[in-house]
């Protein structure tokens, strides 16, 4: 079966010109004040798209080029769209390219509710084992990040101190699906947030190249808060003071610096063998 835009012309819209809302939206989007005004963002590509929908995110609306739209291929994110009374839009290449000012155009995009956690809720879940990122400037680091923290179990991850927004196009294809399944909590001030985490009964674990004990030191069978701060600075003068702790991963190498998302993932799944060493 291959889908005719004439067979479900009453479920599809046409985007025609650069003035149509739907345009208008998406190019809001690719904007970070946009996607905070709006409390959308948007996913592109098709497999992207499908995470969307099977990880539960709220996908407002899906466009589709117009020859994607004909092909046998639309037909899974076109029932999943039309499943959940998503608005779905056909449109050219050429405006879907000149809107999102990408290379390759992506055959789809589906523009997804925004969600954020409260910080209590990331800090009350049991064995509670959450990610803190302070100034955390990279988006591509972001978005492994995310997948390293999804793969982990995290209860939630924090970015605190102006860290590079999730919901970024960059950030979000990176994270190939996280962002729609790991809750964040965004927040300006990360002294605060080691002091909710310790309100909760979480100690909180800094990393930094600096430090001298080892990561494998510490004892993490209690709820955890891990913190890795900027790609070039590292964690902040305060949040190293206020933690229980600061950490290192040893580098024996000449080059001596990890990204983030390495640093974190290393650490995460230290706390997850410990664990499971003991149930």
């Amino acid at each position: 079966m291959r889908y005719q835009l004439s067979s479900v012309n009453a479920r599809l819209t046409k985007a025609s010109g650069q003035k149509d809302p739907i345009i208008v939206l998406l190019r809001e989007l690719t904007t970070e004040e946009g996607r905070r005004s709006r409390a959308l963002f948007f996913a592109e590509g098709e497999e992207l798209v499908l995470r969307a929908f099977d990880y539960g995110a709220h996908v407002q609306s899906l466009i589709l080029t117009e020859r994607f739209a004909a092909s046998e291929r639309a037909r899974a994110v076109l029932d999943r769209a039309l499943g959940v009374r998503a608005e779905v839009f056909t449109t050219t290449e050429g405006l879907l390219a000149k809107t999102l000012e990408a290379k390759p155009t992506p055959e789809c995009v589906a523009i997804v509710e925004r969600r954020l956690a409260e910080l209590a809720d990331v800090f009350a879940a049991e064995a509670a084992l959450v990610l803190m990122v302070e100034s955390g400037e990279n988006a591509d680091n972001l978005g492994m990040l995310l997948r390293s923290a999804d793969a982990a179990g995290v209860s939630g991850v924090v970015l605190a101190a102006n860290t590079v927004d999730p919901f970024g196009r960059r950030a979000v294809r990176g994270s190939r699906g996280a962002v729609f399944t790991v809750p964040i909590s965004i927040q300006r001030d990360p002294a605060r947030v080691v002091e909710e985490a310790r309100r909760h009964g979480l100690q909180a674990v800094a990393t930094s190249a600096n430090a001298d004990t080892l990561y494998t030191d510490i004892d993490y069978a209690k709820p955890t808060l891990v913190i890795v701060g900027n790609e070039h600075v590292g964690i902040s003068p305060t949040v190293r003071e206020i933690s229980d702790c600061v950490v290192r991963v040893p580098m024996l190498g000449r080059v001596n610096s990890l990204n983030i998302a390495s640093a974190a993932s290393i650490v995460l799944y230290e706390v997850v063998r410990q664990r499971q060493r003991l149930t």
